[in-house]
């Protein structure tokens, strides 16, 4: 079985698109699919990683906005191959009128999203986040045969956190805090972070994971360095022993809240995107976060004072840790890509 994605990474729009595409794709390559990938060529575009994963990148040009321009490059690519089952969009910029110029030219069309803000042309969606009324956010958006997979259950998790421990018990003791903004952190809320780790009078181990694309690499290493209680890792492939080490994290609230989430992390959230505000408003008002404040207005002495409380106050985090744990729902492992593969249905 054939799989073609067109996904896009960039310094603006972060990562989170291709590595949760790359996820897929790993989990279709397991299964016995073989899958390429359509991106578009731009700074932090990801191309080379997606390549060094041992996938073939068709690279297009043109501005983002120029979406039939862009259509006609992919439908020349689509023609060269054979018998495509599935096209796997992940993209805000690109809908239903896109999908349906290029579905002549695959079996079927998936969709992963987090938005609903647009119609689709499309078999299956996914969106793995979690939202008020979450089964209706679709309605009238995606044609009514279209198989949903909506909810956290549904994460695209790598093989490497499904074959690690996940947090059974815990005391409420913070000894190691993991501090993650994604692969680019364009606003460089990882030095906010540390400056005001710093403000405390008894610090604990920090990790600091980075993006080989972000723009602030030197900036971070040249703050951590004369800083014993620091330990910088780039592009690391062991977030989830990362993860598993850690006593907090402290963190944009993008896709990987979901992964701190099923490792059962405890985590301090900074909103750095739009598209992350209605889960973390969600996510808030249940006291499964510790919600820290939007990226442009949040300082890093808001930031102290925050994490002080939480240092001081067990009760206060482990109340957190309870609500995230009551929240998350047993986790799929495999359920989507086995149903593209034909299989299980959920």
């Amino acid at each position: 079985m054939k799989i073609a994605f067109r996904v896009d990474a960039s310094s603006e729009v972060g990562t989170g698109h291709v590595m949760r595409c790359l996820t897929l794709a790993n989990e279709l390559r397991t299964l016995g699919a073989a899958s390429f990938f359509i991106c578009r060529k731009k700074p932090g575009d990801m191309i080379d990683h997606i390549k060094k994963q041992g996938y073939h990148v068709y690279e297009i040009s043109g501005e983002s906005d120029a979406w039939k321009y862009e259509v006609d490059q992919v439908i020349q690519i689509l023609e060269k191959q054979w018998e495509i089952e599935w096209l796997v969009v992940d993209h805000y910029g690109l809908d239903a009128q896109w999908e349906k110029y290029v579905r002549p030219f695959v079996h079927k069309v998936m969709v992963i999203d987090d938005l609903a803000d647009r119609p689709h042309d499309c078999d299956l969606l996914l969106d793995q986040n979690l939202y008020q009324n979450m089964n209706l956010r679709y309605a009238g958006l995606v044609p009514e045969s279209a198989k949903l997979f909506l909810g956290p259950s549904h994460t695209l998790l790598r093989e490497e956190f499904l074959s690690t421990s996940k947090k059974e018990e815990w005391d409420g003791r913070i000894e190691r805090i993991l501090v993650s903004f994604g692969g680019t952190d364009p606003t460089n809320e990882t030095t906010k972070v540390l400056r005001a780790i710093e403000m405390l009078d008894q610090k604990p181990n920090v990790d600091v994971v980075i993006g080989g694309a972000s723009p602030n690499i030197k900036e971070i290493c040249d703050y951590c360095q004369e800083k014993k209680w620091t330990k910088v890792h780039i592009q690391t492939q062991e977030m989830a022993k990362l993860m598993e080490a850690a006593d907090l994290a402290i963190g944009a609230g993008g896709s990987t809240v979901w992964e701190r989430f099923y490792m059962s992390l405890p985590s301090l959230v900074i909103e750095t995107a739009a598209n992350q505000k209605e889960i973390i408003t969600f996510l808030q008002e249940r006291g499964a976060i510790v919600y820290l404040g939007h990226s442009v207005a949040v300082s890093d002495k808001e930031i102290f004072l925050q994490l002080k409380k939480v240092l001081d106050d067990k009760p206060y985090i482990m109340g957190v840790w309870q609500s995230m744990n009551e929240i998350w729902k047993d986790h799929q492992p495999y359920g989507v890509s086995k149903y593209m593969m034909g299989g299980e249905t959920s």
